[in-house]
C-alpha cells in the first residue's frame, strides 16, 4: 500500500470511526443521507425509518463527528470521505 492509499484510508477512518456502534447504524444512515443528496425524506424512506428518527440519528452523527451537516466545508469533508470509502 503506497503512502497515498494509508492517508486515504486513515482519512476515511477518521470520518467513520466514530460512527461505529452497537446502538444504531450511524455509518449506514450518514452514507444514505449523503448519497440522498441530503433529502431527509428520501433518506428516511430508503433506511425504512421515521424521519423524526432519521433527524435524531444526524444529530447524534453531528456530534461524535464535531460537525454540522448544513457547513459547507464539513459536507465536503464527508462527501469526499463517502466517495473514497466506495470507489477505493
Amino acid at each position: 500500500m503506497d503512502q497515498s492509499s494509508e492517508e486515504m484510508n486513515r482519512f476515511v477512518d477518521e470520518i467513520f470511526e466514530p460512527l461505529k456502534t452497537n446502538d444504531l447504524d450511524l455509518e449506514k444512515t450518514l452514507i444514505v443521507y449523503m448519497e440522498s443528496n441530503r433529502n431527509a425524506k428520501l433518506s428516511a424512506e430508503t433506511l425504512h425509518i421515521h424521519i423524526n428518527t432519521l433527524y435524531q440519528r444526524l444529530k447524534k452523527i453531528e456530534k461524535r463527528l464535531n460537525i454540522e451537516l448544513d457547513d459547507p466545508e464539513d459536507i465536503l469533508k464527508i462527501q469526499l470521505a463517502c466517495h473514497l470509502m466506495n470507489n477505493f
